[in-house]
C-alpha cells in the first residue's frame, strides 16, 4: 500500500493540490485501518498484579483513618502568615539588641556634651604641646563646654552626634549581647556559675573585643566632627575624605582600651549589683550605683589607651604624625610626659561612669517592662481584660 502510494504522489499526474491532499487523506485511513490489527508490542517490564483495595470506597468506616489523617496534617500557610511568622521570629530573636539599642542611644545623647569636652582637651594637648596646660585653649571640662557653648553655640556641643546615634545603638547592644552570650556559653561548656569571676572576666574580654568593631568607626567620625566643627562637614563627606579603610584607624588602641576596661566593668557591675541587692536597696539604685561604681574603676586605669586612641584618630594630627600606636606611646612618653597619658581623665570618668550606669539601668528597666507585657499578653490581661470573666462570659 505504502509502495503503491507513494508511486502515485511521484507519478506526473498528482501534481495537483487537491489530488495530493486526497491522496494523503486515504494513506491516512490505510494507515488507521491497518494499526487496528497490529498486535501491542512486548514490554519490557512487567506490571505488578493488581491487588484488591484495602478499603471499601463505600464504606464510611474505612474512610474515617484516612479523614483524619487528612486534618491532621499540617495545612500549607499563605504568603501572610508566612510573613508574620518570619516577622515574630526575627523580633524574638532580635528582642535583646533592641532594648540595648534603645537604652544606648538615650544615655549616649544625655551625656555628649562631656565626651566633646573630654576629646577637645585631649586634641588639644596634642597641637599645644609646647603650652603649658595650665595656658592651653581647653583646660578642664567645665571650661571646655562653656567654651564651645560661647563661641561657637550651645549645638556645637552636640557637633558628631549623629554617627553616635547611628553606632552607638548597636555598639551598646553589641556589647551587651555578646557579654551576655558569651558568660552563658562559657559557663555551660565549663560548668561553672555564670556569676563567677573568671566567667565574667572572660565575658567582659569578649564583649570588649567585639564591641571595638562596631565602635570603632563611629568613634572616628565622632571625633572628627568634634574637633573641626562645621569645617569637617557631614558623615558623608567624611567617609568620602578619609575612605573605608580610615574607619579603622586606630583600632589597635581602642582594642587595648575596650578589653580590659570591659573585662573590669562587667564583672564589677554584676557583682556590686549582687551585692546591694542583698542588702534590700531599691533595683533601680542597684543597678544605677553599680554602674557608676564600676565605670569609675574600669575608665580610670584604661585612659591612658583612650588618650593614644584619640590621638591616632584626630584629624588635627599635629606637626608630625604618629606612625601607629608603639610610636604615639613612646613619642608622649619622651615629648610630654607620663601625665599626658591622663590628660582628660576627668571627663573620660564623668562620661563613662553615667553613659553605662544609664545606659544597664535603662536596658534592665526595658528588659523588665517588656517581660511583664509578655506574660499579660498570654494571659489575655494586656488590654486589662480578665481571663477569668471572659471564660465565665463565654460559658453563659
Amino acid at each position: 500500500l505504502g509502495k503503491g502510494i507513494f508511486g502515485l504522489l511521484a507519478s506526473q499526474k498528482m501534481r495537483s493540490s487537491a489530488a495530493l491532499i486526497a491522496c494523503l487523506a486515504a494513506c491516512t485511513l490505510a494507515l488507521a485501518s491497518a494499526g487496528l490489527s497490529v498486535p501491542a508490542p512486548a514490554m519490557r517490564f512487567q506490571l505488578p498484579e493488581s491487588r484488591p483495595l484495602s478499603f471499601n470506597p463505600r464504606s464510611t468506616d474505612s474512610l474515617l483513618p484516612l479523614v483524619a489523617k487528612a486534618k491532621a496534617a499540617p495545612q500549607p500557610k499563605n504568603p501572610l502568615q508566612l510573613t508574620g511568622d518570619l516577622i515574630c521570629s526575627a523580633a524574638a530573636a532580635s528582642k535583646n539588641f533592641w532594648m540595648a539599642a534603645v537604652a544606648g542611644g538615650f544615655a549616649g545623647t544625655c551625656m555628649f556634651p562631656v565626651d566633646t569636652a573630654k576629646v577637645r582637651m585631649q586634641s588639644c594637648a596634642q597641637t599645644e604641646v609646647a603650652v603649658a596646660a595650665a595656658q592651653r585653649t581647653y583646660r578642664n571640662t567645665i571650661q571646655t563646654i562653656s567654651k564651645v557653648a560661647g563661641e561657637e553655640g550651645f549645638l556645637a556641643l552636640y557637633r558628631g552626634l549623629l554617627p553616635v546615634i547611628v553606632g552607638s545603638a548597636p555598639e551598646m547592644a553589641v556589647q551587651v549581647a555578646s557579654y551576655e552570650a558569651s558568660r552563658d556559653m562559657f559557663a555551660e561548656k565549663f560548668g561553672k556559675d555564670k556569676f563567677s569571676l573568671d566567667i565574667q572576666f572572660a565575658a567582659g574580654c569578649f564583649s570588649g573585643f567585639a564591641h571595638c568593631l562596631v565602635s570603632n568607626p563611629m568613634e572616628v567620625l565622632k571625633i572628627r566632627g568634634q574637633v573641626l566643627g562645621k569645617a569637617g562637614g557631614g558623615v558623608v563627606t567624611a567617609i568620602k575624605d578619609i575612605g573605608l579603610p580610615g574607619l579603622y584607624k586606630g583600632v589597635g588602641a581602642c582594642w587595648a582600651r575596650d578589653i580590659p576596661f570591659s573585662a573590669i566593668y562587667f564583672p564589677a557591675y554584676a557583682l556590686t549589683k549582687k551585692h546591694l541587692e542583698e542588702k534590700g536597696y531599691n533595683p533601680f539604685l542597684c543597678s544605677m550605683g553599680a554602674g557608676l561604681f564600676a565605670g569609675v574603676i574600669g575608665a580610670s586605669p584604661t585612659t591612658p589607651c583612650d588618650v593614644v586612641k584619640t590621638r591616632l584618630q584626630s584629624p588635627k594630627p599635629g606637626a608630625i604624625p604618629y606612625k601607629g600606636v608603639r610610636d604615639c606611646v613612646s613619642r608622649m612618653a619622651a615629648e610630654e610626659g607620663l601625665g599626658s597619658f591622663f590628660t582628660g581623665v576627668g571627663p573620660r570618668v564623668g562620661r563613662v561612669a553615667p553613659y553605662l550606669a544609664l545606659s544597664l539601668t535603662s536596658y534592665e528597666i526595658i528588659k523588665a517592662g517588656i517581660e511583664i507585657l509578655e506574660k499579660k499578653a498570654k494571659a489575655g490581661t494586656l488590654f486589662g481584660g480578665d481571663p477569668k470573666a471572659k471564660g465565665k462570659k463565654g460559658k453563659k
